[in-house]
């Protein structure tokens, strides 16, 4: 029997072995990733705040750049409007560009416009919409032309 000289065991841990005791091959109990808590296994409080802070960086980052075309695609498609993906943000700007220009007047005469270059079978109603996501989107000063739509 000999008396270990290191408290360790040599593998840099602290054992549950004091400080002179006869090992004769004995081995410290290998600790786990569980604990033993009122005769259950419960994982490690750690693991549980690990999952806690990872939610919560997922939860509070910063949103990814939306692009607004994409934004207006998906907006008008829920008005029943499909069409090219570059094809329908264009004719919004251009929408928008005649109306700040001048060239459209009101909103009437955008939605008229509107419905000449929309594939067949738009609806006036869906002329409206396009219009309305339009200026929300790409041209928001000119939101006070939606004011006045006639009555048809």
């Amino acid at each position: 029997m000999t008396e270990s000289r290191f408290p360790t065991g040599g593998l840099g841990r602290a054992s549950n072995a004091t400080r002179g005791s006869v090992t004769m091959g004995a081995k410290a109990p290998v600790r786990s990733a569980r604990r033993v808590a009122n005769g259950t296994i419960q994982p490690m409080k750690v693991t549980g705040f690990a999952v806690v802070a990872i939610a919560a960086a997922i939860g509070l980052s910063a949103p990814a750049y939306a692009d607004p075309d994409t934004d207006f695609d998906n907006q008008i498609a829920g008005y029943g409007i499909y069409g090219p993906h570059d094809y329908n943000p264009y004719l919004a700007k251009i929408v928008c560009r005649r109306l700040s220009q001048g060239v459209d007047p009101d909103a009437a005469a955008s939605a008229h416009f509107l419905t000449n270059n929309l594939p067949r079978g738009t609806t006036q109603v869906q002329a409206y919409q396009f219009l309305g996501s339009a200026i929300s989107i790409y041209c928001p000063d000119q939101a006070p032309k939606l004011q006045n739509i006639p009555a048809h």
